[in-house]
């Protein structure tokens, strides 16, 4: 028997990726091969060539990328990590519980599964086998009927029946290698899964869904769509009261909960810090070192890339720009950030959401959309509570690790210009926008502003215009200019149409903004904003004195629609 007391110490004392790593040689590892020995990895081991060993050689990094892959954890094998390390010493103690459940099936003892007793012993084992899977409930017999239906079978959850030991033996089996000794069985034909809790700790809590049917088809009025199982599969949750941690593996987060519902996390990766690392990177995209400069010097006033928020009237915002779901049935901008990630990136979009059941309506565009879940429209309200739901924030949180997914909201935060900067409904007295305010400094507050309060941005510089008798931008000085923003900072300090209150902080974040023009970071000088790269070389030889912002190659202002300010 392998020693899993000991990798246990490693992981009491929080020290086995010191001890369980790539060319390590010492006792732990007798005792980490020796267990994943008796997991079924011995093939990977070569234990019949090479057998007992203290070395963590290349065979042992194999049998830990198949132990991680089989029970869908990241590692690329060169460490353990304390949650890869418990997750095995877990597999480890379930395998005496599977040796109850298979002498069940090979003798048909089915009815020693008392489920009535909740203190019986093969009650508990049923009910630790069930949790291995990630599957809960109330009682065992919960957990036991939310396990047939994923399965698709039929079960009123007061007996174990032949089909349905069967099929959870062949569940678990997925976990442990191919050359653990394993009983002969035929599942038989079982559906994929149709639903799943989303919450896989002991407690359900406000968090837990049942599972859902969709009445109305794709786009239709009924039940939200099934939630996908695979939001809650192999996540490790952890209901701390105030707080709830969510792991699956390789990343947690700590969420702050909200009542009546939702989740809530300040993010770790300052847009600031990525734009900075990662220039070169974003020039490809088409991005201007102009343009980058804007985003650093706008970032410091938005939230954080890996930002998520699920209690609030927008059921769930993510990123810097904390792009929502979309309120009540009404479309949402998270929805067009994911297109354009799907677009640019399929293979990383497909590799964060694809497993979830997570695309986007064909109706998408630019600006606004629906998800679809499981190729059912999420565009009623009923649909888009679920996404309240902690594990969903973690799976969306996750995505935003991702670099990929981190340049495009780069991109697309830029891209927020093509929705008024050059389209002439945001005409100022009969001037684009682009031909009035082309500094960087300039483009910095008017993107600034349209964040936060976006239908304002056109009659705050009408009337800074007014204010300072300045109508001719052909004629506009880097002087012009700059009186012309200060008038226009002073407007939009207390400007309101009366819906809604004035633009929140306006002055703390002029003066952020400016601080990168006194840095010497952001440009005050006319004509020092572009956005693209390709639209100034294609218009460039023709420029002259023209000192205004050249509209992105292709642009068509008819698919960028107008925003509207949010009621608060």
């Amino acid at each position: 028997m392998a020693n899993v007391e000991a990798i246990r110490d490693l992981l009491r004392t929080n020290s086995i990726s010191k001890f369980l790593n790539v060319n390590a040689r010492n006792n732990y590892v007798v005792a980490f091969r020796e267990m994943l020995n008796e997991l079924g990895f011995s093939n990977e081991l070569k234990m019949s060539s090479i057998g007992s060993s203290d070395y963590f050689g290349n065979e042992v990094v194999n049998a830990v990328v198949s132990f991680a892959r089989r029970n869908k954890l990241d590692s690329t094998g060169l460490t353990v990590t304390p949650f890869l390390g418990a997750t095995m010493v877990e597999r480890h103690e379930t395998l005496a519980e599977l040796k109850t459940l298979e002498g069940a099936i090979a003798n048909g003892q089915y009815a020693q599964f008392n489920l009535q007793n909740s203190a019986d012993r093969n009650n508990v084992v049923l009910r630790s086998l069930l949790q291995t899977l990630g599957i809960t409930g109330t009682t065992t017999q919960d957990a036991l009927r939310n396990f047939a239906l994923r399965k698709g079978l039929s079960s009123d959850g007061y007996q174990l029946t032949e089909s349905l030991a069967k099929a959870l033996l062949n569940d678990l089996y997925q976990l442990y290698g191919d050359a653990l000794s394993k009983l002969s069985i035929n599942p038989g034909t079982t559906n994929p899964p149709i639903s799943g809790p989303g919450n896989t700790g002991n407690n359900p809590g406000p968090y837990a869904y049942e599972p859902h049917t969709n009445n109305g088809g794709p786009g239709g009025i009924g039940n939200p769509p099934a939630t996908n199982p695979a939001i809650g599969n192999n996540l490790q949750i952890d209901d701390r009261g105030g707080t709830i941690v969510i792991s699956d593996g390789s990343r947690q987060i700590q969420f702050r909960k909200h009542q009546p519902m939702g989740v809530s996390t300040p993010g770790f990766n300052s847009l600031v810090a990525f734009v900075e690392q990662n220039k070169e990177r974003l020039v490809e995209l088409d991005l201007t070192y102009s343009a980058l400069q804007v985003m650093e010097s706008i970032g410091k006033n938005e939230g954080r890339m890996d930002a998520i928020n699920s209690y609030d009237r927008g059921i769930l915002s993510i990123g810097t720009f904390q792009w929502t779901l979309g309120r009540d049935d009404k479309a949402g901008e998270l929805p067009a950030l994911l297109k354009k990630f799907r677009d640019q990136f399929p293979d990383s979009f497909r590799r964060h959401f694809a497993p979830l059941g997570i695309d986007v309506s064909q109706d998408t565009k630019t600006t606004y959309g629906f998800l679809t879940l499981n190729n059912l429209a999420v565009n009623t309200p009923q649909a888009k509570e679920q996404f309240r739901d902690p594990a969903w924030g973690f799976h969306f949180w996750r995505a935003l690790q991702e670099p990929d997914f981190q340049a495009v909201q780069v991109e697309h935060a830029l891209d927020r210009l093509k929705n008024f900067y050059w389209k002439p409904s945001h005409a100022v007295f009969g001037n684009l926008l682009s031909t009035v305010i082309t500094s960087a400094y300039g483009v910095a507050l008017l993107l600034d502003n349209h964040v936060n309060r976006p239908t304002w941005v056109k009659p705050c510089v009408e009337l800074a215009m007014q204010q300072t008798g300045l109508s001719n931008p052909s004629t506009f000085t880097d002087q012009n200019e700059r009186d012309l923003i200060q008038a226009y900072l002073n407007v939009r300090h207390t400007y309101t149409d009366g819906s809604i209150a004035p633009m929140s902080k306006s002055q703390i974040r002029a003066q952020a903004i400016y601080a990168d023009v006194a840095a010497g970071k952001l440009s005050e000088a006319r004509g020092s904003f572009q956005l693209s790269n390709k639209a100034v070389a294609a218009y460039d030889n023709s420029r002259g004195t023209d000192k205004s912002a050249f509209p992105p190659v292709f642009y068509e202002p008819g698919e960028f629609p107008d925003m509207e300010n949010e009621r608060e």
